[in-house]
């Protein structure tokens, strides 16, 4: 018994110490519990699911005027997701734009859209975009196809009550007039003169019919060129002219005294009417024979991408991953580094011998940037010839994104170890702070779903600064932003001097 007593002792002794040391650090406690804890809190008030408003400009020829004004008058009021930047006919400028990320979407409009639903094809608007984010891809897909068929029931809307009617009966009002031309010319050529007065009264009545029936068609073909193009003085035009001449002639042949049986202004009268008919069949056949669906959905949308590579998922995620890897690594390194010189005792030894805290920090400095930089390296062939992730930008720039990355990531860590009074509270630290960079940062969720003032926790931590540089060089091909790059390296230097002057303080009491 007193073996097992001995064991209980010397168990019991370890837990409490261990619990002793956890309540002498309370703040350690606060830090583990209610750090995670307000971080997701700080996540959830920050986070804004809305749908990004994208800006976007549309190149529309100069041949369509009509539709550019109808355009216009259509996306001014789609909804707040749709920033309308102008109409302009220049294309190549247009994508100039968009590479310069001045405009979102560029929406090229096809020069022939009214000719297009004539033959029963759609009016395809092309959506030119520079993502690279497979969830923003997608999201330009949803956006063009929402607002495509918000146009389309616009002008379904337009169409329907314009009062599209039945007119299909359109046919056999033309076959019975052309029976009472035909018959009026047997009473022509046999100078039968009552029935031919007869006729003339009959094909009177048979025109009043066709023109009342071919009215619904005429309401359906100025419906759909005034919702497409703004304009209904087209086809729409024609038929209605061809209505009234038609209606002139029949009537003049009702006039007192206007011919006699074997009079020929009366045949070519009739000739003529003949030929409106004609040509009244033909146009009003064009418009009946436009196919259904099309009709109903004249637009669609189809996303275009201008990036001269193809990008994978993983592709896209590759260089957040790359920054926060580094992040990491060289804040955990910096972060014991001196905490475990005060556990040791060798700052007592840095205090009497003759180095100062500016070279001690800076050897520090100079020996975690060439370890890193080596294991940046490895990463980046690893990344890049292992996984096939391309790298479009300059090496000179990423190489410059990647040391400021780290140069400033240390700086932070420095400042951990400083502060942190035990190794562990320095890894907490160093984890709370990756915990926060991944859902901060952009590496996952994107900087614009932020609300704006929690965007500021963001643009605080080095990761979020090397993500943007490292996609922009690796996925897209640009130098390195200089606005980014000078942020990045003035917090590093503001941290920098801040671990200085922390240390140097620390080293003075010691």
């Amino acid at each position: 018994m007193s073996r097992l007593a001995r064991f209980l002792i010397r168990v019991s002794a370890f837990l409490s110490k261990e619990i002793f040391i956890i309540l002498r650090q309370p703040m350690l406690v606060l830090t583990l519990v209610l750090g995670p804890f307000l971080i997701l809190l700080l996540f959830g008030l920050g986070f804004r699911n809305d749908p990004q408003a994208l800006r976007t400009l549309f190149v529309i020829p100069t041949t369509e005027s009509g539709f550019a004004q109808q355009i216009q008058e259509y996306v001014t009021t789609l909804g707040p997701q749709l920033i309308f930047m102008g109409v302009t006919d220049n294309q190549a400028q247009a994508i100039e734009q968009l590479r310069r990320r001045e405009v979102d979407v560029v929406a090229v409009i096809p020069g022939n859209a009214y000719e297009l639903i004539r033959h029963s094809q759609p009016i395809t608007i092309e959506l030119n975009h520079y993502e690279i984010d497979p969830f923003q891809i997608e999201y330009v897909n949803i956006f063009g196809r929402v607002y495509a068929d918000e146009i389309n029931r616009r002008v379904l809307r337009t169409i329907t009550q314009e009062g599209q009617q039945n007119t299909m009966s359109i046919h056999d009002s033309l076959a019975a007039t052309r029976k009472t031309i035909a018959d009026m010319r047997q009473a022509l050529a046999v100078d039968d003169e009552a029935q031919v007065d007869q006729y003339k009264q009959k094909l009177e009545s048979d025109v009043s019919t066709v023109d009342m029936v071919a009215g619904a068609t005429l309401g359906l073909a100025g419906s759909v060129q005034q919702a497409i193009i703004g304009d209904n003085n087209q086809d729409s035009q024609v038929i209605s002219d061809l209505l009234a001449n038609i209606r002139e002639d029949t009537h003049s042949l009702n006039e007192p005294n206007s011919s006699n049986p074997d009079d020929r202004a009366t045949v070519e009268k009739l000739d003529k009417i003949e030929t409106d008919f004609s040509k009244l069949e033909t146009l009003l056949g064009e418009f009946q024979s436009i196919d259904a669906d099309v009709l109903v959905k004249p637009f669609r949308s189809e996303a275009k991408s201008v990036a001269t590579v193809h990008l994978r998922p993983s592709d896209f995620f590759a260089p957040a991953v790359i920054a926060l890897l580094l992040q990491h690594l060289a804040v955990t390194f910096a972060a014991l580094s001196i905490v475990r010189e005060q556990r040791d005792g060798t700052m007592e030894l840095f205090r009497v011998s003759p180095v100062s805290a500016f070279e001690t920090l800076l050897g520090k400095y100079l020996s975690y940037l060439f370890f890193a930089g080596i294991l940046a390296a490895i990463l980046t062939l690893a990344v890049v010839y292992g996984l096939a992730v391309p790298m479009l930008g300059s090496w000179l720039s990423y190489t410059m994104s990647i040391a400021a990355l780290i140069f400033t990531s240390l700086g932070l860590g420095f400042v951990i170890s400083i502060i942190a009074k035990t190794d562990s509270e320095a890894v907490q630290y160093s984890m709370i702070l990756l915990l926060t960079s991944v859902f901060f940062s952009g590496a996952f969720v994107n900087l614009n779903t932020l609300w704006k003032p929690v965007q500021v926790v963001s643009w605080a931590m080095p990761a979020t600064y090397g993500i943007s540089l490292l996609q922009n060089i690796m996925l897209r091909g640009y130098l390195a932003n200089s606005i980014l790059l000078a942020g990045l390296t003035a917090i590093g230097v503001g941290l920098f001097l801040a671990a200085w002057l922390l240390l140097r303080r620390m080293m003075a009491r010691s």
